[in-house]
């Protein structure tokens, strides 16, 4: 059991900091250092270090979007679990009526927009591709091209995901959820060689696939599974310390980019992504339990905190305007992103959260009508 007077996660936030959607501490700030990762990784800059200077960690793109994931799995878990210790049951439509107005609107709105430089011969992108990235499998087809959609491969797997994960949730014991969680981190590393060796066509996406990169997600799920269910206390306790947390910081940004580099697929495919995974587990970990220190403080920072909220869109919109060579000067390109992803979330992602709302309120009115 976990003693909150020795491990307390997931502290209860104050109500004018954190909305009632947005209740763990933090993870809007790690999502904001996250998407920073990705757009610096992606930029052309002179000043912020290519791979193996000393500077890299500033635009280690490939953490942050590991980040991202470890956030997916354990956001979305703790949600679900959420849902079914408060109502006893977890309701697959509404989780999915979420998720529709949460991930579609502003994709497709990006998407729209692609389709209109591309017609326009700005931004040629085949249709293949296009279709690929409009129906989430852009991770599953070798063929796919065009840098502008390139990055959607992380929202196809996070869409995969989200097809199979609650359902577990759903048919499932926690625990059984929890084994399940921990045999896809083990089996993912083999899949990768696996698939490296058996089908050398698709090595540029061994990273990208469900069965290849879900341990990624996977130990975001496992650690809402175990602070559920309070399991491994002492473990948690000890993985929480300071030096350990010290060691998995200085691990993800100094050490595992030099090794990959070194050793290439043979470190990265086999132990390389799954310790990343483990680190920034711990990371996260730490951030959402540990609010009452400086880090706490930064990351929790009005500032910080939009950019964690606008992250879905900066993610979105950083692509075109970091590999299209008309529109990637920097650092005009990074003040366009931002505009182009403040747009997003007044004009789109908040417009759809309130019909959202009303849709949820409407179906709960005439679900409750049915049973009385």
């Amino acid at each position: 059991m976990i003693r909150t007077q020795v491990f307390t996660p997931l502290p209860k936030p104050r109500r004018h900091l954190l909305a009632q959607d947005r209740s763990i501490p933090s993870l809007d700030g790690l999502r904001a250092i996250s998407v920073l990762l990705v757009i610096l990784g992606h930029s052309d800059t002179a000043w912020s270090g290519h791979s193996g200077d000393f500077l890299y960690p500033l635009r280690d793109g490939h953490l942050g979007v590991a980040t991202f994931f470890v956030i997916s799995g354990f956001l979305i878990t703790h949600l679900l679990l959420r849902e079914l210790n408060k109502a006893g049951e977890i309701s697959l439509r509404r989780f999915y009526i979420r998720r529709a107005f949460r991930i579609f609107p502003p994709c497709y709105a990006f998407l729209a927009v692609i389709g209109i430089l591309s017609l326009a011969h700005i931004t040629p992108v085949d249709l293949g591709s296009f279709l690929s990235a409009a129906t989430y499998t852009w991770n599953y087809n070798v063929h796919a091209g065009g840098n502008v959609l390139g990055h959607l491969w992380s929202l196809s797997l996070e869409e995969q995901f989200y097809l199979l994960w609650p359902a577990c949730l759903v048919l499932f014991r926690k625990i059984t959820c929890l084994r399940i969680a921990i045999v896809a981190v083990c089996l993912s590393p083999i899949s990768r060689v696996a698939v490296y060796f058996l089908q050398p066509e698709w090595r540029g996406h061994t990273g990208m696939m469900l069965h290849t990169r879900i341990d990624t997600i996977m130990i975001g799920c496992i650690l809402a599974l175990v602070l559920d269910m309070q399991l491994w206390s002492g473990f948690l306790q000890r993985i929480t310390r300071l030096d350990i947390v010290l060691a998995a910081a200085a691990f993800v940004l100094f050490v595992n980019h030099p090794l990959s580099e070194r050793f290439r697929g043979s470190y990265g495919l086999t132990v390389g992504i799954t310790l990343q995974n483990i680190c920034c587990g711990i990371l996260v970990l730490f951030a959402t339990s540990h609010t009452r220190n400086p880090l706490g403080a930064i990351l929790n920072h009005p500032v910080l905190r939009h950019i964690g909220i606008i992250s879905y869109s900066l993610y979105l919109w950083q692509q075109l305007f970091t590999f299209h060579e008309r529109f990637s000067a920097f650092p005009w390109n990074v003040l366009i992103i931002f505009g182009c992803a403040e747009l997003s979330y007044f004009l789109v992602e908040k417009p759809s959260f309130y019909v959202r709302d009303r849709v949820l309120a409407s179906w709960t009115k005439q679900k409750k009508t049915v049973v009385a």
